[in-house]
């Protein structure tokens, strides 16, 4: 654990709003795998990309999550926001692979891409470990000093 690279920024966030964001992306996981309506993957593919590399202040969840947040009265420390924006474009990147497998191939291969994405949700979610930090670790850092 200790040779986890993960990007860095000045913005910060408050760490919990990312582990309700993840708890929101879950959910709406547990609903495609119930609906199986390719929209879903859609709107997580929208609201990754708005997250990613767009304004959070458009996505749905994100707003969700904050309202989530203040009804709660959730406070917590600050934390750097790049990991985030690194791991809503890694989402974003699964959720076209749903969306694209739902609508050419079906089968069980979207099924098994969005349930890691839900695994990787969870793992942020309840243990506060973001997959994305180590994807980075492992594969952009090596990749960036072969370049």
């Amino acid at each position: 654990m200790k040779n986890i690279v993960c990007p860095i920024s000045t913005e910060r966030i408050a760490e919990h709003l990312p582990r309700v964001n993840a708890l929101l992306v879950i959910l709406t996981i547990g609903l495609y795998f119930i609906l199986n309506t390719w929209l879903i993957p859609l709107f997580l593919m929208v609201d990754f990309f708005t997250r990613g590399f767009g304004d959070t202040r458009y996505s749905l969840l994100t707003r969700l999550s904050i309202f989530i947040s203040q009804r709660l009265h959730l406070k917590s420390s600050l934390i750097d926001k790049a990991p985030k924006l690194f791991a809503a474009r890694l989402g974003f990147v699964f959720s076209v692979s749903i969306f694209l497998l739902h609508l050419l191939a079906g089968g069980s291969g979207m099924f098994v891409l969005a349930f890691g994405l839900a695994v990787f949700a969870g793992l942020e979610c309840v243990c506060n470990i973001c997959v994305g930090c180590h994807i980075y670790s492992w594969l952009v850092i090596p990749w960036l000093n072969r370049v």
